[in-house]
This record gives C-alpha cells, structure tokens and sequence, in this order.
C-alpha cells in the first residue's frame, strides 16, 4: 500500500500574491492551517494549483524543499517565484504555444526594461529586478509534477480557499474517480444567503460550485457550528443530500502571526529601545498619528457586510447627545463594494468631523501596534463565517463590541460585548458602556487573560484528526 499523499490546494493564494502585499481572512486561513500542518512532521505533504497557460494542476512535495515561512507573504512569494509558480516567468506562459508571440513579448518586456519602464511591470505585480532575475530561466522547475501523474488512490486533497472556478471542479470529479479522497471548507454561505450584500457576480458562481461540489467532495469542513448549520440547511434543500459528512474545525483567537515585517522593528532596534518605543519609531506616519489619541479599531474588508456605515453613525449619535470625549474609530481593511452610503457619510461629515480614520493598507506589524494599543475594537457585522477579527483582538488581551449573530458569539464567548448589528442605537448603547464603564471593560479583560484561547497548532491537530478517521 502506498503512503497517501496530503495535498492542499493553493491556487487562488497564488492569484492572491501576484498583485498583494499583505494577507487578508482567508488567505490568511490557508497560510496558517498549512505552516501549522508542515510542523506536525507528517510526510508526504504537497501543495498544488491550476496552471493556467497548460491548463492542468501541478504540484510540489514539500519534503523536498526546505522551506517553513508560509506566514510571511513576502517570503512566500519569493518562494513561489523560486519555482515559477509566479513571477517574471509567467508573463510569457499563455504565449508558449504560439512561438512568435512569445518572443515578441519577451522582447518587449526586455525593452521595457531595458528603458526602466516600471509601470508596465507594476501593473502584472512584478518588478525589473525581478523580470531580470527570471530571464534567463523561463522554464518549469524539474520539482513541479503534473498533478494527474502523481496523485494515486486514497491520497487527500485539502481544498482550503475559493475554489469555484469550473476548470477546478473537473478537475476534482476528475480525481474523486480515482479514489482521491477531497476534503472542502466552506467558510461561510453569504453568497447565497444574502446575495444583495455580496460582491455582484459571484452568487451564481458559489450556488453552482456548491451544488457540484457534493459529487467530489468526500467530507465537508466548516469553520463554526453556525456555518455547520448553514451547510447542512443548504445541502438539504437544494441537493436533498442529508448524508453528507460536515466536521466542524473552529477557527482562531490568536494575535497577528510574528513573521520578518514584525521582527524587523527588532532589528533595527540600534539603540536597544524597548520594543514599545522601537515600533512606534519604525512605524508607518498614518499609525502614529492614530496613536496619538485613544481609539477603538475595526479590522476587515470595507465593505456593506461589515456594517461599517452603522458603526459611523452609532458615533454620531453618541457625538450627538453630547459625548463629544469619544475614542476615535479607526477602521483598517482594504476598499470593498456596495459602499457608497458609508463614503458619502464620510464626505459629507469630514470623516465625521475627524473622528473616523480609515487605512486600506497596513502591514502586519502596524496592525499589530494598533491592536496592541487601541481600548477595544468593535466588528458589528451583519453575517460572518467565523471573526477573525474578534478572536485576533482577544488574544492581545482586549475586549470588543460584537454583532450578536451568525458564528461571532462562538469567538467572542462571554468575553465581549454584544448588541444588535442592525440597530445603531443597540451598537452606540455597547460603545458607549465599553467607553464609559472602565470598570466594567477591565472586568473583561481580566477574565479574557484567565481563558484559554484557540490557536492555529489546534486547528491543524483537528484536522489531522480528521484525515485520519478516512484511514
């Protein structure tokens, strides 16, 4: 009997890593789950993802390269670009079949190089260097098997992200029959429960994976118990599948993983400062100017689910009945969708008279300080799959304002405080006693510090457990 292979597929992380610099919820999922898994000492992990230019799936075994970063983006990337999985060599892939059109644009890009031409590199996510270093090998790495060739009966293959795509789905169905065992997270089910709130486009596409995927998938995965139900509810209606195996993984409440960005503050530490005083210094100027005054953070994607507009206006009404000593609110994520009623909120008050910050991009170690340093945080969604944000914010120890719905009161526990994320009067009422009631948010803190809290090595022991039920 051969040993089984584990595979997760990270394919739209590399799609992620071409054009982004830092890591976002799910992407963020992967990465963890996988460097975790890789410290369990299991043998024959692989990692694979769809080819584009050879429209197939190829894949590396991690045993053959040395390799343990998979928190750090930057050094992801590097490592990727290593075996051409992206960078400079991908820009020719979808010409090889035509032998003119490859060399023209190889020309091309060695001219536009060749006349520091940046932009036309910084558009595919790439840089001169980097097209340089890469020139004079534009070839497949001998490591890169064709997933097909190598994958056998009983292997298993660990589908972590956004795996929608119709040329993944047969390529799935295309293992299931040979005996590939395929296990599927579903973070959440938004798309389909709340289309009106989803970006525009993807509901047909996440209803059409999800109808298919109960032909190839051997065991589901579900981030909490509300998204369990979710699936199952799901499952039921449209599929009339009520057989279908759904194991629960929760995920984490865990602080920002300390990877080169973080540790650099350290290195750079010439002076020997405390590592509160050498941070500030090395941080970006739009976090120290939020640190110069107390703030509440909220953390995730700017977009209409996250009920951002809500939290501003809950602001407002406090300002409004005179509360005028309030924290400021600082919001961090990167500009999302169906927004434009919170953007003209912001225009139309001066970013509520300055008390409202924003920051689309932001590195993990000013992220980190801002966490660090706010009073609490507040994420008053409308539906989540799990709240990373929330369990981020108690691992440093703070309490937050929390929408009482979805899966966010299994991270949040009886560590937080809820209220009602369609209600700005519910969210101002929690705000306010957070702000107002000391006492009342140490008490929180105090019994955050005495919980013990999940983290990712948890994670990937559950599903080691998991895959091995399958034996």
């Amino acid at each position: 009997m051969h040993s089984r292979k584990i595979i997760f597929d990270i394919t739209n992380l590399v799609g992620f890593l071409v054009c982004n610099n830092h890591y976002t919820g799910i992407q963020r999922v992967v990465v963890m789950i996988l460097d975790e898994f890789i410290k369990l000492k299991i043998k024959n992990v692989w990692i694979c993802f769809f080819h584009p230019s050879s429209n197939q799936y190829l894949a590396l075994e991690l045993d053959s390269v040395n390799f343990n970063n998979w928190s750090d983006p930057s050094k992801v990337r590097e490592f990727l670009r290593t075996f051409g999985i992206i960078g400079s060599n991908r820009l020719l892939d979808k010409y090889k079949k035509n032998i003119i059109k490859y060399y023209f644009h190889r020309l091309r890009f060695d001219f536009a190089a060749l006349m520091h031409n940046d932009k036309m590199f910084v558009r595919k996510g790439l840089s001169i260097v980097e097209w340089k270093k890469t020139r004079e090998r534009i070839k497949e790495s001998p490591q890169l098997k064709i997933l097909a060739d190598i994958v056998e009966s009983e292997d298993q293959v660990i589908l972590l992200d956004a795996t929608w795509k119709q040329d993944y789905i047969e390529e799935y169905k295309r293992m299931k029959s040979k005996g590939v065992e395929i296990y599927t997270l579903v973070h959440d089910l938004i798309p389909v429960l709340y289309p009106k709130i989803t970006v525009p486009g993807v509901s047909p596409v996440f209803y059409s994976w999800l109808i298919q995927s109960i032909s190839y998938t051997t065991c589901y995965l579900t981030n909490s118990a509300n998204t369990k139900k979710d699936l199952f509810n799901f499952l039921q209606t449209y599929t009339h599948n009520c057989e279908a195996r759904i194991e629960t993984i929760p995920l984490v409440q865990i602080n920002l993983p300390t990877n080169k960005s973080i540790d650099l503050y350290k290195k750079e530490n010439s002076l020997n400062l405390p590592d509160l005083l050498s941070s500030i210094n090395n941080a970006a100027q739009s976090c120290k100017n939020i640190l110069c005054e107390p703030f509440v953070l909220h953390v995730g994607t700017i977009e209409v689910r996250k009920n951002t507009w809500r939290l501003v206006l809950a602001w407002k009404k406090l300002l409004d009945q005179g509360y005028y000593d309030l924290p400021r609110l600082v919001i961090v994520g990167k500009l999302g969708w169906l927004n434009d009623h919170f953007w003209d909120l912001m225009r139309g008050t001066g970013n509520l008279y300055g008390y409202v910050t924003t920051i689309s991009d932001i590195s993990d170690a000013d992220l980190d300080l801002l966490y660090k340093n706010c009073l609490f945080s507040a994420m008053v969604s409308m539906y989540e799959g799990w709240g990373l944000p929330i369990g981020e914010t108690l691992s440093y120890g703070k309490t937050a304002v929390v929408a009482n719905n979805s899966s966010l009161p299994e991270v949040g526990m009886d560590l937080v405080e809820y209220c009602d994320a369609l209600s700005v009067s519910s969210i101002a009422a929690s705000v306010k006693k957070l702000v107002f009631e000391p006492n009342y948010r140490e008490t929180l803190e105090a019994k955050i510090k005495q919980t013990k809290l999940r983290n990712w090595s948890d994670v990937a022991y559950d599903l080691e457990n998991i895959l091995k039920t399958q034996l």
